[in-house]
């Protein structure tokens, strides 16, 4: 039984290896917290990553900015996007590349994965944003905790291919949570390894708390409710998926459950209809 975070630790790192955080994040976080950090610091460091480079180009380029003329210069679309959607954008390019090529597993579909947590992430930053639940999380911060709440599983999968596996057949035939499974299996489960990852990616305290918790209650109010925020938000990813999923059964809530949101009615509507917009394929 574990009985500190200590222990949980020291379970995980005996069972897969965390990703070390990727250079270029590194210095992106390190120009985003200095008093004197800059776009054009930000464009210097992502000028040697030609495809982190053109997903900026592709953000500042799109119809979100309405730029009447194409930006081809990364000084300048770094000076437009400004460091908080900088962050944001590089958080996610070196997600995708280090998770990128996770070894297929049968009955598990990575590609739904990717973009069950685009939907997830844009729930996350909708309801940080709209409900009152989510005191302390920034939409940016939400984001980011809403696109890797499921890293944990490719992490699992790559270091533990075999007993993945066994969760996920425990999950199909036993019609448990995926979470329930791996707990069963591992002793911990996915949300307790992307936790992990944010710590050692040095990601803010606020991102590390709402992935850890969002399958299992927190010690104290607010990081409950970050965790809480991020359930609801896959909860919405998953119901905005209809009877496609990505192999497996997810751990949601309830309609009782998402009123302590506290939306209206046309919030959570519009809230819906966004996540179901949104598509990592765009």
């Amino acid at each position: 039984m574990i009985t500190t975070s200590a222990e949980l630790e020291d379970l995980v790192d005996g069972t897969v290896n965390i990703p070390t955080i990727p250079t270029v994040l590194t210095e992106i976080t390190n120009i985003f917290h200095s008093p004197e950090g800059s776009a054009k610091e930000a464009a210097a460091v992502i000028e040697k990553d030609p495809a982190i480079a053109t997903r900026v180009l592709r953000l500042v380029n799109s119809s979100f900015y309405g730029l009447r003329n194409p930006v081809s210069n990364i000084n300048l679309a770094c000076s437009i996007l400004g460091l908080k959607v900088i962050k944001n954008l590089v958080v996610q390019a070196t997600v995708l590349q280090t998770f990128g090529s996770t070894p297929e597993i049968r009955g598990f579909d990575a590609q739904w994965l990717w973009d069950h947590s685009f939907k997830a992430a844009i729930a996350c930053r909708l309801l940080a944003e709209q409900s009152p639940v989510g005191n302390g999380l920034t939409k940016e911060d939400a984001y980011t905790a809403g696109l890797i709440h499921d890293i944990g599983k490719l992490i699992l999968i790559d270091g533990q291919a075999d007993r993945f596996s066994d969760a996920l057949r425990l999950s199909q035939q036993g019609n448990v949570p995926l979470a329930k499974a791996e707990g069963e299996v591992f002793g911990f489960n996915h949300a307790h390894v992307g936790g992990l990852l944010a710590n050692r990616w040095k990601l803010p305290p606020v991102v590390q708390a709402a992935v850890m918790y969002h399958h299992s209650p927190a010690t104290n109010a607010d990081d409950w409710a970050r965790g809480f925020v991020v359930k609801a938000a896959n909860t919405l990813a998953h119901q905005a998926a209809g009877d496609r999923h990505g192999g497996y059964r997810g751990d949601l809530c309830d309609a009782e459950t998402l009123q302590a949101l506290g939306l209206s009615a046309a919030q959570e509507a519009a809230i819906r209809d966004a996540v179901g917009a949104a598509s990592m394929t765009d």
